[in-house]
C-alpha cells in the first residue's frame, strides 16, 4: 500500500512537469488561470505521510567503500539520481548541491546532513569515474554506484525513474529526502535554488521532530 502511495506521489510530480508546459491553460468559463494550478506550480516540496524504512542493497561509494542502509541513519540525506556524462541537468544540480553544502545551516559541515549522487548509468560510472567527476564539485557530495539491478532497487524504493533513450538517459530531476530513521520523508521538486532546498529541508525536519517524539 505504501509503495502505491509513493507511485501516486511520483506520478503527481510528472504531472507538475506537464503543468509547467501548460501554464497558460485557461479556465473555459472565465478565461482566468485557476489559482490552484498557479499554487501547484510554485510548490517545491512534496512531503510523504507515514513512510517506511528503506532497505537498500549494498552499493559502493566513489572511493570504493561499501554503502549500506545503515549509512542512511542518524542524519538527513538528500539523494540525486543522474550520471557523469549528463550534459546539463546533472552538473547544474550538483552545482546547486555544492552551494547547499557550503551553507552552515545545511548541516553538511557537521555531518547532520549528507548529499548523495547516485548514478543511473552504473555500467559506465565506476567508482573511479565518479570520483573524477565529483572532484569538480563540493568534496562532501558522495557518489554511489553498483550493478544495474541494485541501482534500480534503490531508485524504485524512492520512486525515482530513469530510461535509456537514443540520445542518452532521461531521469528524475528531483531530490529525494531521507530522514534520520532511514525513511523517505519527501521529494524536493525543481531543486534549482539552494535557499529553497534548505527551506524545504527545514520544513521536513519540523515535521519529523514531533513525529519522532510521539513514536517514543
Amino acid at each position: 500500500m505504501q509503495r502505491i502511495k509513493w507511485r501516486l506521489a511520483i506520478a503527481w510530480i510528472f504531472a507538475l512537469g506537464l503543468a509547467v508546459s501548460c501554464a497558460k491553460a485557461r479556465d473555459g468559463r472565465d478565461g482566468e488561470v485557476q489559482p490552484s494550478r498557479v499554487a501547484a506550480l510554485d510548490r517545491t516540496l512534496l512531503p510523504l505521510e507515514r513512510p517506511e524504512t528503506l532497505r537498500l542493497p549494498l552499493l559502493s561509494t566513489e572511493g570504493g567503500e561499501p554503502f549500506s542502509s545503515d549509512r542512511l541513519r542518524g542524519r538527513w540525506t538528500l539523494v540525486f539520481f543522474g550520471f557523469t556524462s549528463c550534459p546539463d541537468v546533472c552538473p547544474t544540480t550538483l552545482q546547486v548541491l555544492s552551494r547547499v553544502a557550503s551553507e552552515s545551516t545545511s548541516g553538511v559541515a557537521d555531518g547532520s546532513t549528507q548529499l548523495l549522487f547516485v548514478t543511473v548509468d552504473p555500467e559506465t560510472d565506476t567508482p573511479a569515474r565518479l570520483k573524477e567527476h565529483l572532484a569538480h564539485f563540493d568534496g562532501r557530495i558522495r557518489g554511489l554506484t553498483g550493478n544495474s539491478a541494485d541501482i534500480m532497487q534503490f531508485s524504485d524504493a524512492v520512486g525515482a525513474a530513469a530510461n535509456a533513450t537514443a540520445s542518452g538517459i532521461d531521469h528524475s530531476t528531483s531530490l529525494f529526502a531521507i530522514d534520520p530513521d532511514g525513511r523517505l520523508a519527501g521529494v524536493l521538486l525543481r531543486p534549482w535554488d539552494s535557499a529553497r532546498i534548505l527551506a524545504d529541508l527545514d520544513s521536513l525536519n519540523v515535521r519529523y521532530i514531533p513525529a519522532r517524539l510521539a513514536a517514543r
